[in-house]
């Protein structure tokens, strides 16, 4: 190889920064937990509640703005991707939990809203949803833990918000 490009490769090698073994170890195991507890929270509020994770992800942000939503406003909120998200809708509606209204003044949108049914679900749903929270994380942290924790997690989401703009909004699960 020559001098030249010997001496490029190192230049570019250095200068992409790479983490430590241990910070490896903890975006891993981040990683790892994340995915795992999002699976089994996922099939808990299934079998409990109905619903999936993703729906309840919807109904969230509904309740959240009783006069509903634009299909694009939620679908830019939600945590989930936006693959597939109309037929999630079109499932949801089905289902009587939301339905789609054109509303008066504007009649080019469609905002979907939240309806008794929906919210009814949702009350049922929380308390699942809470319940799995509490047994598959909080309950094996302590106090100290999850504020040591939360404070991590909020730093990293001072700096993972603004790269997905929209799809991160600040509620409680």
């Amino acid at each position: 190889m020559s001098k030249q490009l010997h001496s490029e490769l190192s230049q570019r090698e250095s200068s992409v920064s790479s983490p430590s073994a241990e910070r490896l170890r903890a975006w891993r195991l981040y990683f790892e937990s994340a995915l795992a507890l999002v699976d089994v929270l996922d099939d808990e509020l299934e079998r409990d509640a109905g619903i999936p994770l993703r729906w309840y992800d919807v109904l969230v942000h509904l309740e959240e703005t009783p006069e509903g939503l634009r299909m694009n406003e939620l679908a830019e909120r939600i945590l989930y991707s936006k693959s597939g998200f109309t037929r999630v809708v079109d499932r949801m509606e089905e289902a009587a939990l939301v339905r789609r209204v054109r509303p008066d003044n504007d009649r080019r949108s469609i905002l979907v809203v939240l309806t008794d049914l929906g919210r009814e679900t949702l009350e049922r749903a929380r308390s699942y949803h809470r319940d799995g929270i509490e047994r598959h994380f909080s309950q094996h942290l302590s106090a100290h833990e999850i504020k040591a924790l939360t404070r991590a997690l909020e730093k990293i989401t001072t700096h993972a918000r603004p790269l997905r703009p929209g799809r991160i909004a600040q509620r409680e699960a």
